[in-house]
């Protein structure tokens, strides 16, 4: 039986790897319940869930022509590092938003007037971040205001993890250089 799974796999990736979008929906439809299944387990979101497994299949596409078989190992650990990656940028979302709200919270207690400051503050912030060249501002957006890694910038824009390391130093630079008090808060938080 297992023998009958791995010819049925090999086949099915073969045809796969030749851009067959039938085979990849035969892929989809043999496999998708399970893995949807799974991840509203580990997430408890239905809408999450879909996303991620749509997103695990979007990357199997992608890779198509790096897997050497086993199709359904593929879909399991690409949704396992799916998985990681939405508790891991939930994480640094929440830790982020702590720290903000405590920081304006902070100021607030301090004077109303240093609240209306700290508000101008994230205008210019988004003022300064508008004047960015187009690339620039958006892998610095998903950096900073998305909450996404290097890692997940590069494979999302399809440049490499260089590249965004370049475009967040030089948006940095820029918004030191106009801004002292908005590169503080940017490298802060």
């Amino acid at each position: 039986m297992a023998e009958i799974d791995l010819n049925f796999e090999e086949r099915l990736l073969g045809l796969i790897q030749k851009d067959s979008l039938e085979a990849f929906e035969l892929a989809y439809n043999q496999y998708a319940h399970g893995l949807l299944k799974y991840a509203l387990k580990k997430i408890g979101d239905k809408e999450i869930a879909e996303d991620i497994v749509q997103n695990t299949y979007v990357e199997f596409w992608e890779k198509r022509f790096e897997i050497k078989s086993n199709i359904f190992g593929f879909l399991f650990q690409s949704l396992k590092y799916q998985i990681f990656n939405y508790y891991r940028s939930e994480k640094v979302r929440d830790k982020y938003l702590l720290h903000l709200s405590v920081f304006l919270d902070e100021i607030n207690k301090v004077t109303p007037h240093k609240y209306l400051e700290a508000k101008e503050l994230f205008h210019e912030i988004e003022s300064l971040t508008q004047q960015l060249p187009k690339q620039c501002r958006k892998v610095f957006v998903m950096s900073r205001f998305e909450y996404k890694s290097n890692d997940e910038i590069a494979e999302e824009l399809n440049i490499s993890k260089r590249t965004v390391e370049n475009y967040i130093t030089q948006a940095l630079a820029f918004i030191r250089k106009k801004n002292q008090s908005a590169y503080i808060v940017l490298t802060c938080f």
